[in-house]
């Protein structure tokens, strides 16, 4: 039997003779393995527009490369992701985070050209990305997820919860789910969940899906205006594209604190709130009524962090 090692060399080697056209096929079983914990021949048809012959070569060829990653379900008629899987690909966790929102795109192997310079700014925290599949598994599921998590206002503690959106509010990513331990839907930050596990014999139930997480499915308009203390309120407009002197937003309600916060938005009654970080102000506060997240929204008393 050969050691890790080796393994990984020849899985090295055997990817490196590939064309890209086969290699992203194989890119595509390994992802949809990791992140739905499952994958079938219609992923492959569905994506590339390749017949079921190729289809079934290509899950032969992973299975030859990876064997510990894949076994076949009979009564599901699906491959799964094996216990002791192990990624055939290495992921770059913010472009994994953005295929996961967006989709696979063309090219999801490529590289930009060297000509065409990107720079972005560093990203402080960066999710796990074997806790990421766990959740994503368990929302393509339509499934509970059980998690040890850890947060600043209860230290430690084991919930079960069922995920139904990531969401990337800027700073960090969190998944928006419903919790078993407080009877509703709330924001889990992924980077501090400590543990995670998949509990396919738990659905989701009625009133634990997205269509009754009132705060997601409703909908908010904020008015947004250059902050007063600025005293060329025109770049300001400019910046953010004003027409007549505002911009207005649409955004969930469960989102609003965290567009507020990033922006650094005033939100105090008198717009008082001093700093050069304070470019932009709220017109229209009264729309923000029954917006249960705006402890985080410049100008609201905090209260407890979460």
């Amino acid at each position: 039997m050969p050691n890790a090692a080796q393994q990984d060399a020849h899985q090295h080697e055997a990817l490196s003779s590939l064309s890209t056209p086969q290699r992203e096929r194989l890119a595509h079983i390994d992802f949809t393995l990791m992140f739905k914990g499952e994958a079938g021949r219609g992923d492959l048809i569905d994506r590339f527009a390749i017949a079921p012959t190729q289809a079934t070569k290509d899950f032969a060829l992973y299975h030859e490369l990876a064997p510990a990653n894949i076994t076949y379900d009979k009564s599901k008629r699906l491959h799964v992701r094996a216990r002791n899987f192990a990624p055939l690909f290495d992921y770059d966790s913010a472009r994994t985070l953005s295929t996961l929102c967006q989709g696979h795109g063309d090219g999801f192997l490529g590289t930009l050209p060297t000509s065409v310079r990107c720079e972005m700014p560093h990203q402080l925290n960066q999710p796990d990305l074997t806790t990421v599949a766990l959740v994503s598994e368990a929302m393509h599921k339509g499934c509970t997820l059980e998690i040890r998590y850890v947060s600043l206002s209860s230290g430690e503690t084991q919930r079960e919860i069922v995920p139904h959106t990531l969401v990337d509010n800027g700073l960090r990513w969190h998944v928006r789910a419903y919790d078993r331990h407080s009877d509703e839907f709330r924001d889990f930050v992924l980077t501090r969940l400590l543990e995670a596990s998949v509990l396919e014999q738990s659905p989701a139930q009625e009133q634990e899906e997205v269509m009754q997480d009132r705060q997601w499915n409703r909908f908010v308009e904020l008015e947004l205006v250059p902050h007063p203390n600025i005293r060329h309120s025109q770049a300001i407009e400019r910046d953010y594209a004003m027409q007549e002197g505002r911009m207005k937003v649409e955004l969930r309600a469960a989102l609003a604190g965290y567009l507020l916060r990033r922006w650094n938005v005033d939100c105090s009654p008198d717009h008082s709130m001093q700093g050069a970080e304070y470019q932009l102000a709220l017109a229209n506060a009264p729309a923000l009524y029954g917006v249960k997240n705006l402890r985080l929204a410049p100008g609201y008393d905090h209260g407890e962090p979460v």
